[in-house]
């Protein structure tokens, strides 16, 4: 598999925004694409070096599986990764991202570039970088955490983002890096859920209104309905 350029992987972004009708500024809300592009999704803890699977069935069904056991901008980083994988890879396989102690592999790569511009569009990003520190390639922390929490994206994500994009220095990169995520955020007012786990056991997808069509129009039994439920841990335990 060809490695992809920047431009590369920013053209897809903008493509892929275009085709889902998002501006090339907006936020992405990463549950709302998910159910406008009818993707089967479910939130699942995970062991801790895992972030994310996805399968892409021969019926042209789409699947993704992500670890609610990472912190909220990191699952929406995820599901833009496994979209890209989904949507772009030319022989998308069942697999599972993680963190690899060997490297990434070229496809691994890709989803990371194309998840990144498509999460953090770069004229989303200038409109609240001043001018000041367009020219120094140093942003403040307040600038830093406005962006992290308007893009719903962890700090490191957008970091790299700011750095690849040349609008941050190596030196300001460094620097902001080392400063503890969810302290400064509270400490500049903000909400922390964003750097918190989250959203275990929702479902997102068509599945459990199938089911329930078929229920109604007699085709299965309703423990057969149940059962089906109880595979997406839909039904609360009494």
């Amino acid at each position: 598999m060809k490695r992809l350029s920047i431009e590369t992987a920013e053209n897809l972004a903008i493509k892929f925004r275009g085709e889902i009708e998002v501006s090339l500024k907006e936020p992405i809300n990463t549950k709302s694409v998910l159910r406008k592009l009818n993707v089967f999704t479910i939130y699942r803890p995970l062991s801790t070096d895992s972030f994310g699977l996805s399968l892409l069935s021969k019926t042209g069904r789409r699947f993704i599986l992500i670890n609610s056991d990472t912190t909220r901008g990191r699952q929406h980083f995820s599901i833009a990764h496994e979209l890209y994988h989904l949507y772009f890879d030319e022989h998308p396989e069942p697999h599972i991202c993680s963190v690899e102690n060997g490297g990434k592999s070229t496809s691994e790569k890709n989803a990371d570039l194309f998840a990144s511009a498509f999460l953090m569009p770069k004229d989303g990003l200038i409109q609240f970088i001043s001018t000041e520190e367009i020219l120094n390639k140093d942003l403040k922390l307040s600038t830093v955490i406005k962006l992290e929490q308007y893009y719903s994206v962890s700090r490191l994500s957008l970091l790299y983002r700011l750095k690849t994009l040349n609008l941050l220095s190596d030196s300001s990169f460094t620097f902001l890096q080392k400063i503890p995520v969810k302290d400064s955020a509270k400490q500049y007012g903000h909400d922390t859920s964003l750097y918190d786990y989250g959203n275990e056991n929702i479902v997102i997808g068509d599945f459990g209104e199938k089911a329930r069509l078929l229920y109604e129009t007699g085709t299965i039994s309703e423990g057969h309905y149940l059962e089906l439920l109880n595979l997406i841990n839909i039904i609360d335990e009494k």
